[in-house]
């Protein structure tokens, strides 16, 4: 099955593209969905968090590969990277949202060809700028995440998200498939089943507050934030009785570094967070916190609906292409694994 066939078989309308790190396969990714939506007549809207599809990227000053829209996809991009398209772009309206490269835009492109693509600055602009696309007819749109944000993958911004991974995930072939492994772990957390404890949670995100729940009920922590607050927190949970704590900002390995100090806690801890996308703990603390029965749980989960992967790396090892997919489509299985730069096809198991 080909990636948008995939994509349409989810039932998803908006899709966030992302990469664990540079070079990793993301735009390569997002053209093969350009490219197979134009073969299939879905009309297509395209943005970005943060700033793509420039020709030497900023940062490593190496070559990257260029965006390539069909006619008829609409974009919401900046102002100043208007003037850099080679593709003819017709502007339809203007959102009032600003950026360091002007005014987000909402254009069609007249003709194929290259384009830079620059999005708002926020996710809630992002959810408009996506509902701004359907409005003019776009059947699916895709967001374009960049180098280190992750956040582009909201669940609250997209409907499905494509995980972009390879050979620059990791050193060698072990850390790679940990690396690919941990990610998707962390995006398939669990949503929070108990109602009250949802209700209490959700509330206790909407104020930024940390909360404890436990069978003597709710009750607030003197903190907005965990970070650098780990071993005051534990401090106010009972060794003794199973309690949950909802921790609105990012959970992080110092945090559960201290409960792993108190182990005793641990199996009795649930931590609920808004989304994937703010648990930020390493796959080796990770693991530790799930051998001792610790749990996390979020308030809206991640759907993946597919994993990209590229085997070469332009500083670093570089792996046999078809036996580089193979070794991650076993690990990441059952989510289809492809190697978009060989065929648009999934990976065969």
């Amino acid at each position: 099955m080909r990636l948008l066939e995939r994509i349409q078989q989810s039932g998803c309308r908006s899709v966030s593209v992302v990469g664990l790190a540079k070079n990793a396969g993301k735009t390569v990714a997002v053209n093969s969905i350009i490219r197979q939506c134009a073969d299939a007549g879905v009309t297509l809207g395209l943005s970005s968090i943060g700033y793509d599809g420039e020709k030497i990227d900023v940062l490593s000053r190496l070559a990257k590969p260029r965006i390539a829209v069909r006619e008829g996809t609409v974009l919401a991009t900046a102002t100043a990277t208007l003037t850099r398209a080679a593709a003819g772009l017709e502007i339809l309206a203007a959102t009032n949202y600003i950026t360091a490269l002007g005014e987000v835009m909402l254009v069609r492109a007249r003709e194929s060809g290259n384009v830079e693509v620059a999005g708002p600055d926020s996710l809630a602009e992002m959810r408009h700028c996506i509902a701004a696309m359907q409005g003019l007819g776009c059947q699916l749109v895709i967001v374009d995440g960049a180098l280190d944000r992750v956040g582009s993958a909201a669940p609250t911004t997209t409907d499905g998200t494509v995980i972009a991974t390879g050979a620059v995930a990791g050193s060698n072939m072990r850390r790679i498939l940990i690396r690919s492994m941990h990610v998707k772990a962390i995006f398939s957390l669990p949503e929070v089943s108990d109602p009250a404890l949802r209700q209490a949670a959700s509330a206790a995100v909407q104020a930024g507050q940390l909360v404890v729940v436990d069978s003597e009920g709710m009750r607030e922590l003197p903190f907005t934030s965990a970070l650098g607050h780990a071993a005051a927190v534990i401090s106010y949970l009972s060794p003794i009785q199973p309690f949950s704590v909802v921790i609105p900002g990012a959970i992080t390995d110092s945090l559960l570094g201290e409960l792993l100090y108190h182990s005793r806690r641990v199996k009795q801890v649930r931590l609920v967070s808004p989304d994937p996308t703010h648990v930020f703990v390493s796959p080796e603390i990770w693991q530790r916190f799930l051998h001792l029965g610790g749990s996390v749980e979020v308030l809206k989960r991640i759907r993946i609906l597919a994993v990209t992967v590229n085997p070469t790396a332009p500083t670093g090892k570089s792996y046999t292409p078809s036996e580089f997919a193979l070794e991650l489509a076993r690990a990441l299985a059952p989510l289809p694994v492809y190697d978009l730069f060989l065929s648009e096809m999934e990976v065969p198991l």
